[in-house]
């Protein structure tokens, strides 16, 4: 975990380009060789990120979808509460996801399986979450796209419009 904390905190502040398992091991207050001991490869630390990204990202669904007291559409609401989380305090939790997903794409999107196999199951749950599948799966797409512009430094809606589609997506998951 401290590996993989120190990867992403070296992609976050440098960028993607600077993730080296020197610049890992040096962040993290290893040698070299600690960091190697656990990922061979820099391939392999970018996949322990995704699967690391994976496990909290599921973790933090069940969770959504347990707190959720209304059964209709609440795999959907989790769904939005990954993408768009509150308190604003989770926003540097959301950056670290968003950091170590572009870290697999651009090194190697091979290394995106994992989250293709998530997606998947993802995608299943909707189809049996209470509401009507397609405006799930608009919702889904919805925020998807909207944290993937996100990502990639997209100019959005602004604030307040941004707020609002996100309050509509919600919205949507109740109707």
């Amino acid at each position: 975990m401290r590996i993989l904390d120190a990867a992403e905190r070296v992609v976050i502040r440098d960028g993607v380009a600077r993730l080296t398992l020197d610049a890992v091991a040096a962040e993290a207050g290893l040698s070299k060789g600690g960091v190697l001991y656990h990922f061979p490869s820099k391939d392999s630390l970018v996949r322990g990120m995704v699967d690391h990204l994976i496990a909290v990202s599921e973790t933090a669904m069940k969770r959504a979808i347990e707190a959720d007291s209304e059964p209709k559409g609440r795999v959907t609401r989790a769904i939005l509460s990954i993408h768009f989380p509150e308190p604003e305090t989770e926003v540097e939790h959301h950056n670290r996801v968003a950091a170590a997903m572009l870290a697999a794409i651009l090194t190697n999107p091979a290394l995106l399986e994992p989250v293709y196999e998530a997606h998947k199951d993802v995608n299943a749950r909707l189809l049996e979450d209470g509401i009507d599948p397609v405006r799930a799966s608009i919702i889904h797409l919805a925020a998807d796209g909207l944290w993937m512009a996100e990502l990639l430094g997209i100019p959005g809606p602004g604030p307040e419009n941004y707020r609002k589609i996100i309050e509509r997506l919600y919205q949507m998951t109740r109707e």
